[in-house]
């Protein structure tokens, strides 16, 4: 399909959620977009990111003046993405850090520093150094094709969100509770600190501050996209589709294991925030309908559409299929923490493997494109098959 632009006047943002290795299910989506767009001007004015979404969102910044082309180039990287790619996985260095977690919760380490994570992921650094030309993010911003783009990281030392924008100058900074939007320009240590998983992951240093995943403190995902004057969202999450009762049924009187539980953690980490954060932004936009437009006028709310695509399948089930691609030394590493198998939850964040990307694409291409007519009409443009 191609599309046209029909409405140039609404601003339009796109949010990308956190997720690990989900990540590419956003690819599929915005691949989806990309074909219903065609080679119009970039669709998303404002571009929000936070953890693995921070990639993401860089990456299309950078190329928001030809953004099907850099869309077809984002999914490329994915498809071509390999576990040793984003953190180290030899059996040396997994080695040491085992046991130097071991020789700290023993003895306490021998007098060495505490461990900062399970994973080194040393090698995401030179990824994104080598796949985004963060001075473009400015090029794109002055040449109009941008107006905005967001990354969030959570501060260790004050325990807020921090989301740094790079923008026009008239954009303010702001203060709400727990959370800031503080004008700078975007490089890759912003990137690297939002998507730090906590524990998994080290954190970054970012201004002389120790940040970490962006999606930890963020109790407003929506707030960036609506602080930089998006009038309508488009969000793309990596939630898995409901758990079927039968499934609950025969969880219930199992006890969970490590692997369940840091499962828990993820999911409330990634998705929680971001449902109920959709759920409160939908009950205000009927708030305001049911106002009359003197009063709605006063109140210092204003209607924003959203919305959101995410997952239609259990994405710890498609993990399963490909789990075995992990490299050996962290399956190992998973298995003796409790986190091989029990719903795939943890491996799924964690596979970096092509099959596994590959299919995410797929269905983020499939389920967008199943919605296609309502993707088109929120994005304002006219589809012809």
């Amino acid at each position: 399909m191609t599309g046209t632009n029909a409405q140039m006047g609404n601003r339009t943002g796109l949010l990308l959620a956190g997720g690990g290795a989900r990540g590419a299910y956003q690819v599929g989506v915005l691949k989806a977009v990309a074909e219903l767009w065609g080679d119009g001007p970039n669709p998303f004015p404002v571009i929000c990111g936070v953890s693995v979404g921070s990639i993401n969102a860089a990456y299309i910044a950078s190329r928001a003046d030809r953004f099907s082309a850099g869309v077809g180039e984002l999914e490329r990287m994915w498809r071509d993405l390999r576990t040793h790619k984003v953190y180290r996985t030899s059996v040396s260095t997994v080695t040491a850090t085992a046991l130097h977690w071991l020789a700290t919760l023993t003895v306490g380490g021998f007098g060495r520093g505490n461990p900062l994570s399970l994973l080194r992921n040393e090698p995401l650094t030179d990824l994104l150094k080598a796949s985004i030309d963060f001075d473009r993010i400015e090029t794109c911003l002055a040449s109009g094709a941008l107006e905005a783009l967001a990354i969030t990281a959570s501060s260790y030392a004050s325990g807020r969100a921090m989301t740094f924008f790079q923008g026009a100058a008239s954009l303010p900074d702001w203060q709400r509770a727990r959370r800031d939007g503080v004008h700078c320009d975007i490089t890759v240590e912003h990137v690297l600190a939002s998507a730090a998983l906590p524990v998994i992951f080290p954190p970054r240093k970012v201004d002389g501050e120790y940040f970490g995943d962006g999606s930890l403190r963020l109790t407003a995902p929506l707030s960036p996209a609506i602080h930089l004057g998006a009038e309508r969202v488009l969000v793309v999450g990596t939630r898995d589709r409901r758990v079927e009762e039968g499934q609950v049924e025969a969880r219930r009187h199992r006890v969970p294991t490590l692997g369940d539980i840091a499962g828990h953690m993820l999911d409330l980490l990634f998705n929680d925030n971001l449902n109920e954060d959709v759920e409160r932004l939908r009950r205000i936009n009927h708030t305001l309908s049911l106002l009359s437009p003197e009063k709605a006028s006063e109140s210092p709310l204003r209607t924003v559409e959203v919305l959101i695509v995410q997952p239609s399948k259990e994405i710890g089930e498609i993990a399963k299929r490909h789990a075995m691609e992990i490299p050996w030394t962290i399956r190992g590493l998973l298995r003796g923490a409790g986190a091989w198998g029990s719903g795939w939850r943890v491996p799924s964040y964690l596979l970096f493997e092509p099959s596994f990307c590959g299919e995410l694409i797929d269905l983020g291409y499939q389920d967008a494109m199943v919605r296609r007519g309502e993707i088109a009409a929120f994005l304002g443009v006219t589809a012809s098959v």
